[in-house]
């Protein structure tokens, strides 16, 4: 009950934090609540369409002399139920939904023979949980997928050759439809054979190297496939993107028989056929996103390659942005898409289907972006350049992202991205993983777009191809002129990537030396030099080489602090807009004390972007180094640092006059950092009173802080990280005051709100949610700006992500460590946490 609990929860703020966030396109585009009530309309209209246990025309497969060549009530018998089943448990719809259950038992007993059919039924196998039952209902699809590949005499790739084809259906006595193939059922075949093998099967090596060999000789000299060689008519945009998908899947498993070839490194791999077909895909996607006789099909097949080659544009078309918008526009006002024909071909539930899959699979999170670079030769090195240096291993994110979402049972995206974007695009992502194995070198440009990125909460990852040395060295040199503050060093084994994560390194047979470098608050960069785990990403070795991928999906999960994920084209960056003209302004001071008084250079430039935005008032940001008198014109001055302080005599001086004159200071210990809020309330005592440790008094939630004009902050949350590390309530802020005739002069938090103003998830940060900590500061912004009256811009979730989750009461602490879950029990908590974001 607690975890139904904690799921249904996690699902109402996932589904907030979609309806929240501000997009970074048009507003004429379709957001994700409108995407959100498509796809709901949409499976209600399927459900509304099933017949007990089926959503068949006719109760039972017809005789064989009675059965029309292909259609669904025939050959295609079947076919419909598949489909149906296939698109509600892709939109997140469990197996043990008592409908769903009742029809995944109808299909595994349905004497299915049509290609079509057994195909779509296929897809429904990988969803089942249980590995024995997988199998076992998967096993029939892969023999008839097997024995209904066509053999001839004609050799393989000549043109007008059906062998590696498929026909419409295989008989009762397994024999093959004979003088017919095409390749639209040969495409989804090929995907009923690939969703047999994740559902257990083991397919011969020989029928990838068949398939590939047929889809490659028949590819046409523009890049495209047509439907058939024996009939008119040129490339197609559905039989392209069929071409082009089923390569990309029978590259990956031709390429992870021959694993030897990725133990060295010899520069980018390339696959001329791909290539060839997405350069077709560039040149027709703009139009073929508009409009196509059989559209719904068609974005079914562009959403496919658009996931499996990690691109989000098509020449400089976003693909899913135009058909997501193309789909909420043309949605039929019972939920479905596409119109029946008379009675033969039910076309509407095919349509809904795949119209769900493309909104589905399309705006899936994207959990890292692979950085396209070129390789720049240092003669005086004699190190010689390489094609593609960023893309030895060409699968390595694709299968990476595949094993990550099965541990979470979500969809998880990949893309490919360049640095000709600006920073803000790279937010796609929480990460942007640089790999290679020559050394890096980035143009002054480039580097601050990298820069900019990390500073907006983005985490980099490196990996050195072959663990080469070049490519380590020159990695943390870029570490050092991003950051040159900070320096890289082995994370140590109580770093929250080992204890706060999913997998836990005392299980691995090998622990991977991994480097990072942090500003204090949390990981800016993360370097893999030795490990080479790309290497077995791109072969697909997770039961061999378990720890490659467990050490990773930490890392993965510490960048979104577990729940942090947004759907493809959201995000929690908010670019200023331009057409708001802000109404009021003010001044904002930036007090540099200590080492290290700036570790987030990102934050105020986020909350000025908020601020324009929501209140229309615009900040004016100053770095004033304290002690030199420049403290006084600004209203609100921000003091926050990792490291320990001291204050001289004058610069207490400074402090407290300028509160005492009607200055507001905010205060808070950046990521939670102990030695700064240890040093801050030493000397807050020393200014302004009283014993350290007790400053001033926690203002209630319903203070005029928090609640400017009509405004006010719904609730107060935390991150996950401070459970059991705080004492007190976790579900009311914690913000002390210093007040000066009736007035909040200086407002203190232990707890983070540095961080929290980036706006991403994090882990190992002792703070509030970043929701919080934003509302927080914009409040108090708010507050000061109109002097607690007035009737400011009302304070909403519409700047940043909704709270993950509303934080529990802690504990009181044991004497002794309570006992971690057992890896079965975490591991269902990962996925409570993590799912339903498709």
């Amino acid at each position: 009950m607690m975890i139904q609990a904690l799921r249904r929860s996690l699902l109402l703020a996932v589904t907030a934090a979609f309806c929240a966030v501000t997009p970074m396109r048009p507003a004429t585009a379709a957001t994700n609540a409108e995407v959100d009530a498509a796809i709901k309309k949409a499976k209600a209209y399927i459900y509304s369409q099933q017949k007990g246990d089926n959503w068949e025309l006719v109760a039972a497969m017809p005789p064989a002399d009675k059965r029309p060549q292909y259609r669904v009530e025939g050959w295609q018998w079947g076919g419909v139920t598949g489909t149906a089943i296939y698109g509600l448990l892709a939109s997140g719809e469990s197996t043990q939904d008592p409908k769903i259950k009742a029809s995944l038992e109808w299909l595994k007993k349905a004497d299915i023979h049509g290609h079509y059919a057994a195909a779509m039924r296929a897809q429904a196998w990988p969803f089942i949980k249980d590995e024995r039952e997988a199998a076992q209902a998967s096993r029939a699809d892969f023999k008839i997928f097997l024995n209904g590949l066509i053999g001839d005499k004609k050799p393989m790739g000549e043109r007008g050759s059906p062998f590696g084809f498929y026909g419409y259906y295989t008989d009762e006595k397994g024999k093959i439809q004979p003088n017919w193939y095409d390749r639209s059922v040969s495409q989804l075949c090929v995907l009923g054979m690939w969703a047999c093998e994740q559902a257990g099967q083991e397919i011969p090596s020989e029928y990838w190297r068949v398939v590939d060999a047929a889809w490659k000789g028949a590819q046409r000299p523009d890049g495209g496939w047509n439907y058939q060689d024996n009939r008119e008519g040129g490339s197609t945009g559905t039989m392209t993107a069929a071409g082009i998908a089923t390569l990309f899947i029978t590259q990956d498993f031709i390429l992870q028989a021959d694993g030897s070839q990725w133990s060295t490194c010899r520069g980018g791999q390339r696959n001329p056929w791909i290539d060839k077909g997405l350069d077709w895909m560039d040149k027709n996607a703009p139009k073929l996103l508009q409009s196509a006789p059989h559209y719904h099909y068609q974005l079914y097949g562009i959403e496919r390659i658009g996931v499996a080659s990690g691109r989000k544009y098509f020449g400089t078309t976003d693909w899913y942005k135009v058909g997501a918008d193309k789909l909420v526009e043309m949605q039929n006002k019972d939920g479905s898409w596409g119109k029946d024909d008379a009675g033969h071909n039910p076309k509407k539930i095919p349509d809904t289907v795949f119209s769900i899959l493309f909104l589905v699979r399309g705006r899936a999170p994207v959990i890292m972006n692979k950085l396209e670079y070129t390789s720049v030769p240092d003669p005086a090195s004699k190190i010689p350049a390489m094609p593609d240096p960023w893309n030895q291993r060409p699968r390595d994110a694709a299968n990476f992202a595949h094993w990550s979402g099965k541990q979470i049972e979500q969809y998880l995206n990949w893309q490919v991205v360049n640095l000709k974007v600006p920073a803000h695009e790279l937010h796609d992502a929480p990460i942007l993983y640089i790999a290679g194995s020559l050394p890096l070198k980035f143009k002054e440009d480039e580097i601050k777009k990298l820069r900019e990125f990390v500073e907006g909460g983005g985490l980099i990852l490196g990996n050195a191809d072959c663990a080469n040395a070049n490519f380590t060295k020159s990695f943390i040199d870029l570490g050092g002129e991003l950051f040159p503050k900070y320096e890289f060093r082995e994370l140590p084994k109580t770093h929250p990537i080992y204890t706060e994560e999913q997998f836990r390194p005392t299980k691995w047979k090998v622990q991977p030396k991994v480097m990072g470098l942090t500003n204090g608050v949390r990981e800016l960069m993360v370097l893999i030099p030795d490990a080479d785990i790309a290497r077995f990403w791109q072969t697909r070795s997770e039961k061999t080489k378990n720890e490659c991928y467990e050490l990773m999906q930490n890392i993965f999960l510490y960048s979104i602090d577990k729940s942090g994920l947004y759907s493809r084209d959201s995000s929690y960056i908010v670019l200023k807009d331009g057409k708001i003209k802000p109404e009021k302004s003010m001044e904002v001071a930036r007090v540099i004390v200590g080492d290290n008084p700036n570790p987030e250079p990102g934050a105020w430039r986020r909350m000025s972007a908020i601020m324009h935005n929501q209140a229309k008032l615009d900040l004016k940001l100053e770095t004033v180094k304290l002690g030199e008198g420049k403290l006084g014109p600004q209203k609100v001055a921000h003091l926050t640092g990792t490291a320990k302080f001291t204050l001289n005599e004058k610069q207490r001086a400074e402090l407290k006059s300028y509160v005492e004159k009607g200055g507001t200071l905010l205060i808070d210990a950046a990521g939670g950092s102990n030695d700064f809020a240890t040093a801050a309330e030493t000397e807050l005592a020393a200014m302004f009173g009283g014993e350290v440790g007790s400053f001033g008094t926690i203002l209630p939630p319903d203070h005029p802080v928090y609640t400017p004009g009509n405004s006010k902050i719904a609730q107060f949350t935390y991150r996950a990280f401070v459970r059991g590390k705080v004492a007190g309530s976790l579900n009311a802020p914690r913000i002390r005051a210093h007040v000066i005739q009736g007035r909040p002069a200086v407002l203190y938090s232990r707890e983070d709100l540095t961080a929290g103003m980036i706006g991403n998830e994090v882990d190992g940060i002792i703070g509030y949610s970043p929701a919080t900590a934003t509302q927080i500061v914009k409040q108090v912004l708010t507050y000061v700006a109109y002097k607690g009256g007035g009737a400011p811009v009302a304070a909403t979730s519409a700047d940043t992500k909704a709270p993950a989750a509303p934080a529990a009461k802690p504990r009181p602490r044991s004497p002794t460590p309570r006992p971690r879950p057992s890896r079965r029990r975490r591991s269902r908590r990962f996925v409570s946490q993590l799912r339903g974001f498709g």
